[in-house]
């Protein structure tokens, strides 16, 4: 199997690629994920770990702890909140299409780097190919259009792996100053995006490149640089910062959110050792169908020494595979971040099928990129929308909470990690318990699930003001209520 575009050398000799070509993937990866990006569903529970703390810290103006529900939150870095916060305040409104625009641009800022990866060393044809799956990965999809933090991440990591593959695939493991800053720059924000979780990713894969050079000169070209100073600039400062205003809180949040989830101690438990194994063709649907009828070849073409590209682009993938394995804890967005390298495999495959179709192969590939396109929108436009069961909860929040009186003191209890806090209109006081309500405030109101609020108004008290309308998709005890409880 030759690839297209492949060269027996292990120079990577760049083709030019033409800004027409760059232009095509990115809008077409815009039309992808911008259509309906706010208007298609409320936020979700997962969506409002990053987009409550980028909204208090707008109002409160401390930059430097996130708070959720106006308490201490450090379960995630604050790159995100950062750059939400930073673009609501732009817009001068905070809704559902400010938290999800920073992953949908991530989404198509990888199309582009995956685009120009590609270009680098294979032919113009695979490198469009490669944008235009990526663009269109169901991974692409899913989490380009959700306001969390792993499209910014694989984005993040993705822009630094591309540099060292570039280099190191013409055997210089000693980067250029401006290519070995670039990269720890790159580290050193993915870290303020999630954490440790990218060093875990990071180390695996320069790992695995060593491995299979059985050399440790990749490993110690990107440490024995001064660039790598640039690293700590970036990383360090803000958890610096944290310790010193909270203190040994800070530690014990980090240990209990981090270790926990390697160890598989956490709250959200554990899946199965072989969990990637099924949920990474998953993810890469519908393209996971190429990988599968042309893995072998590819994967014999990888054992090619000449075929540097293609190994780099298989350790990407099958080192990072093993560190999210060793991991107990494990969830389908962690693996986005090494799926990229998979986009370029498919369009080599898919490239070497259009040869065989010759002048056929332009509308064909157009109908079915096109065809995708169509499922994609009829899914925002319509799918997504009528199964968006929290629309009833937001509007209600938004609506109650909006309407109380100037002088009313809001508490909130019993709700848990829920998107409904978004939503809420007005300055509140969360409380651990609705027994916590204090009773000597004329003014003070309470919304929580009915279930909770029960335990202090009977349910046929009259103190319970409002309702959340019934839906199927929540019982009824846990339908909020608004309550005005009792005094005295």
């Amino acid at each position: 199997m030759n690839l297209p575009g492949s060269s027996p050398a292990p120079e990577c000799t760049p083709p030019g690629l033409r800004p027409a070509i760059y232009l095509l993937v990115a809008g077409y990866a815009a039309a992808i994920l911008l259509p309906f990006l706010g208007s298609n569903r409320t936020l979700t529970n997962h969506e409002v770990y990053i987009a409550l703390p980028a909204k208090e810290m707008l109002h409160s103006g401390d930059w430097i702890v996130p708070t959720y529900t106006h308490r201490t939150w450090l379960a995630k870095p604050p790159l995100l909140y950062w750059v939400t916060a930073g673009l609501a305040w732009l817009r001068g409104e905070f809704d559902e299409w400010t938290a999800r625009l920073p992953a949908a641009a991530s989404a198509i800022l990888l199309s582009l780097v995956v685009t120009a990866l590609a270009a680098r060393w294979f032919d113009r044809t695979t490198a469009l190919l490669a944008g235009l799956i990526q663009a269109s990965m169901g991974y692409t999809y899913m989490q380009g259009r959700l306001g969390e933090i792993d499209m910014p991440l694989a984005c993040l990591l993705a822009a630094g792996l591309a540099i060292l593959g570039l280099h190191w695939c013409r055997n210089e493991f000693r980067l250029p100053l401006r290519s070995a800053v670039a990269f720890h720059s790159l580290a050193g924000l993915a870290i303020l995006a999630k954490g440790p979780a990218a060093i875990l990713l990071l180390g695996a894969i320069v790992g695995g490149c060593s491995l299979v050079r059985r050399s440790l000169k990749p490993a110690a070209g990107l440490l024995g640089t001064p660039a790598v100073v640039c690293f700590f600039l970036v990383a360090l400062p803000w958890p610096v910062a944290v310790v010193a205003k909270v203190g040994d809180a800070a530690w014990e949040a980090w240990e209990r959110e981090y270790l926990a989830r390697f160890m598989g101690t956490h709250r959200l438990g554990t899946q199965p050792v072989p969990y990637y194994l099924w949920m990474a063709p998953f993810l890469t649907l519908p393209w996971a169908v190429l990988l599968v009828a042309g893995a072998g070849k590819l994967w014999r073409v990888a054992r090619r020494p000449e075929d540097v590209a293609v190994r780099f682009l298989w350790t990407w993938f099958l080192a990072g595979l093993v560190a999210l394995t060793l991991s107990a804890g494990k969830h389908k967005h962690y693996a986005i971040p090494i799926l990229p390298p998979l986009s370029i495999l498919s369009a080599t495959v898919l490239a070497e099928g259009a040869k065989l179709l010759a002048h056929s192969a332009r509308p064909v590939l157009g109908s079915v990129f096109g065809a995708v396109l169509g499922v994609y929108l009829i899914v925002g436009a319509w799918i997504m929308p009528a199964r968006d069961h929290r629309r009833v909860t937001a509007d209600f929040v938004r609506q109650v909470t909006g309407s109380l009186p100037a002088e009313a003191e809001l508490f909130v209890a019993g709700s848990g990690q829920s998107a409904a806090y978004f939503y809420i209109a007005r300055s509140y006081t969360y409380l651990d318990s609705v027994h916590d309500v204090p009773r000597d405030r004329p003014a003070a109101w309470l919304l929580a699930p009915a279930n909770y609020a029960d335990e202090i108004v009977e349910l046929d008290s009259p103190r319970i003001v409002r309702r959340e309308p019934p839906h199927d998709a929540i019982p009824a005890g846990q339908l909020l209520v608004l309550v005005r409880p009792p005094s005295g």
